[in-house]
C-alpha cells in the first residue's frame, strides 16, 4: 500500500527517465549516491567515474545483479580523462569529488548546458575565504554566485531553473536543521551557542590514513579541527541567509568509533524576555517541518537520538530538553545519506519539480499526518 506522500505523486509519474552521471563513485558518499540513483524509478544512470577501476557487481552487491544491470554503461567504474567525463551523454551530473576537482569540472559542465549537484565544498561559501577554510584559491566567482546552497527543506529556491547546487556538509546539515526554527524566531541568544558534534569514521573519506585505522579508532573518541572545521563558515552563512541574523558559535567536531552517523549536541540560552515554554518550542519545529517527511521530532533517548537510529536512513531525528532558560538541542543523521547522498537526491528531485522525498524511504507509520508531528506525539517528550 502506498503511503500518503507517494500517493500524492502517483498521478505525475515520469515516463522519460532522467539520464545522470556520477563522478567520484568509489568514495563512501559516491557509492551511496549510486545505490540511491539505481533505486530511483525516474532515473537512468548513464555513466559512472572513479579514480580507480572498481567492479560495481562487487561494490554494490547488496543491490543484486538485476538493479546493477540498469546501468547503460559498463559495470566497472573506470578512470577516464576529464574530456570523456565532459562528453558523457547525461544531462545531469553529480560530483562526489574533492573540492579542487569539483572547482575544475563544474564550470566546464555548466558551460556544456549540464546541470550539476556538487557534494564537495567547492561552491558552498559566498563570503568566507576559500584559502583559509579549504586551502585553495577560488577562481570561479561567477559560477559561485550562481550556486544554490541546497539545504533541504530550507532552500525553496532550488527548482526548475537551478543549474548548480552546492550540497551542504554533513555537520552543517545536522546543526542547521536543529537551530534554524528557533534562530529565525529570535528565541536563542546568538552569543550563547555551543556546538559539540560527533561523526562516524566514514566522514573522513575512504582514503587510507593512520588516524582512521581500526586500532586507533576502536574504544576511542577525540576532537579534531578544533576551531578550524570548514563547516563553521558554512553554518554561519546559512544562518544569516535563513535565520535572519549572525552567530559566532563555539564548534568542535569529534570522531566516534562507529562507521556512520552524526550526533550534534547544541547548547544555547533562550532570550529571557520571551518566557518560552517547551510547548512553544515543540510547535516551532512542528510548524517548520510539517511538510518535511524526512525530519522527525522525538524523545531524547538512545532509541531515537542515537546514531544507530538513523544509520542507513535519509531521515534526521531532532530532540530537545528545556531546563529553565537553558536549551539542549540534539540532531542525528546519517553522514553519508542526509549528510551527503540522499540530500543530493532531494536536491535533484526539487530541480526536476518532483517531491523532495521522491524515492527516499521513510517510516510508513508517518502516513496519517505530518511525519514529524506523528512521531512527536507518539513519543511524547
Amino acid at each position: 500500500m502506498k503511503n500518503k506522500y507517494e500517493s500524492q505523486f502517483s498521478s505525475a509519474a515520469v515516463h522519460n527517465p532522467l539520464e545522470v552521471s556520477v563522478v567520484g563513485a568509489r568514495g563512501y558518499a559516491g557509492l551511496e549516491l549510486v545505490k540511491l540513483l539505481l533505486g530511483h524509478p525516474d532515473i537512468q544512470v548513464k555513466s559512472v567515474f572513479a579514480s580507480e577501476n572498481v567492479d560495481l557487481s562487487d561494490e554494490l552487491r547488496v543491490l543484486g545483479k538485476r538493479n546493477i544491470g540498469r546501468l547503460a554503461s559498463a559495470k566497472s567504474l573506470v578512470t577516464l580523462p576529464h574530456s570523456e567525463i565532459l562528453t558523457a551523454s547525461a544531462d545531469f551530473v553529480f560530483l562526489a569529488t574533492p573540492a579542487e576537482v569539483s572547482l575544475e569540472l563544474a564550470p566546464k559542465l555548466l558551460a556544456l548546458g549540464k546541470r550539476v549537484i556538487d557534494l564537495s565544498g567547492a561552491f558552498r561559501l559566498k563570503t568566507h575565504g576559500y584559502p583559509e577554510w579549504y586551502g585553495f584559491s577560488h577562481d570561479q566567482s561567477q559560477v559561485l554566485s550562481r550556486a544554490e546552497y541546497g539545504l533541504q527543506p530550507w532552500n525553496a529556491s532550488v527548482g526548475l531553473e537551478t543549474q548548480l547546487v552546492a550540497n551542504p556538509g554533513c555537520y552543517a546539515t545536522a546543526i542547521l536543521l536543529a537551530l534554524l526554527p528557533l534562530l529565525k524566531r529570535g528565541w536563542i541568544s546568538p552569543s550563547s551557542i555551543v556546538i559539540d558534534a560527533k561523526s562516524g569514521t566514514t566522514g573522513a573519506g575512504r582514503k587510507a590514513s593512520e588516524a582512521m585505522q581500526f586500532s586507533e579508532v576502536s574504544e576511542n573518541c577525540w576532537p579534531y579541527k578544533v576551531g578550524r572545521h570548514q563547516h563553521w563558515p558554512e553554518i554561519v552563512e546559512a544562518v544569516k541567509a535563513h535565520g535572519g541574523g549572525e552567530i559566532d558559535p563555539f564548534f568542535t567536531t569529534h570522531i566516534l568509533p562507529v562507521r556512520r552517523g552524526i550526533l550534534a549536541s547544541v547548547y544555547a540560552s533562550l532570550v529571557p524576555e520571551k518566557e518560552l515554554t517547551e510547548g512553544a518550542i515543540r510547535e516551532a519545529f512542528l510548524h517548520d517541518y510539517a511538510t518535511a517527511p524526512l525530519v522527525r521530532l522525538g524523545p531524547v533517548t538512545p532509541q531515537f537520538c542515537g546514531v544507530s537510529a538513523v544509520a542507513g536512513s535519509a531521515a534526521t531525528h531532532l530532540g530537545f530538553v528545556l531546563s529553565g532558560q537553558k536549551l539542549f538541542l540534539f540532531s542525528c543523521l546519517d553522514n553519508l545519506l542526509k549528510g551527503a547522498a540522499s540530500q543530493a537526491i532531494e536536491n535533484m528531485n526539487c530541480m526536476m519539480g518532483w517531491p523532495s522525498w521522491r524515492s527516499l524511504s521513510f517510516d510508513a507509520q508517518t502516513t496519517t499526518e505530518s511525519p514529524l508531528g506523528h512521531v512527536e506525539r507518539r513519543n511524547a517528550l
